[in-house]
Parts: structure tokens; C-alpha cells; sequence
């Protein structure tokens, strides 16, 4: 692995980093790939998001003005960097998407537990 991500994935460095519990690539492998000049480099594997319907529970939320996600993810889920659960239920890849929209319905995952398959697909 290319020491310097190395470093990066072990410290854990930033919010949501792979080796923190709450991150969504929490467990996501590490792939090589090889630059034209023949250096090695480490990237992480891509997630595939999961089917909305991976989450058993949820409940409805209609957006507020000025309601930002990771605002209600720490309201609903208790973790702010639990925004990407939110995302999932709503089969949606941009955060600021589900809440640019005052009145639009936002499904909420009932628990912070996150089901298998919710993390790498």
C-alpha cells in the first residue's frame, strides 16, 4: 500500500475516514492501481449504494427551511456523519439535494443500527 495512504487510513484522519465505525466505507477494501510512469498507488474501492429498501423502518420528514442533513441526522440517528443513512433511504448520492426543497418528504431510518450490506453494498 502506498505508505502515505497508509498513514491516512490508520490515523483515521478527517471526518467520516474509512476506520471510523460511522463511515460509510467503514470496512471498504483498498485497491492498487499502477500509473503509466510504473508507481503504485492505493485508492478506495467504490460503494455501491444500496436499495432504499435495506433499511426496514423509516419515517417520514417533511424539510424545513434551512434544514441541513447532517443537522437531521444528528437529530434522528444521533451522529451527524450518519447523513449517508439518509441518503440510502432516499436512494439519493447528493446530500444537499434531499434539503434544498422546503416541503419535500425525506424518509428517515428509525435506528442508527446499520443493517449488513448497508456499508459496501
Amino acid at each position: 500500500m502506498d505508505a502515505s495512504l497508509s498513514a491516512l487510513i490508520r490515523s483515521a484522519a478527517g471526518t467520516g475516514a474509512p476506520t471510523l465505525p460511522s463511515s460509510r466505507y467503514y470496512g471498504a477494501a483498498t485497491l492498487p492501481y499502477t500509473l503509466a510512469n510504473g508507481v503504485a498507488v492505493r485508492y478506495l474501492a467504490r460503494r455501491i449504494v444500496p436499495q432504499p429498501t435495506i433499511y426496514p423502518a423509516t419515517q417520514g420528514y417533511a424539510v424545513c427551511e434551512g434544514d441541513r442533513l447532517d443537522n437531521l441526522a444528528a437529530k434522528f440517528l444521533g451522529d451527524p456523519l450518519l447523513y449517508w443513512m439518509i441518503c440510502d433511504a432516499n436512494a439519493s448520492v447528493d446530500p444537499d439535494a434531499l434539503t434544498a426543497q422546503a416541503g419535500r418528504a425525506v424518509l428517515i431510518p428509525l435506528s442508527s443500527n446499520i443493517p449488513p450490506g448497508a456499508r459496501n453494498g
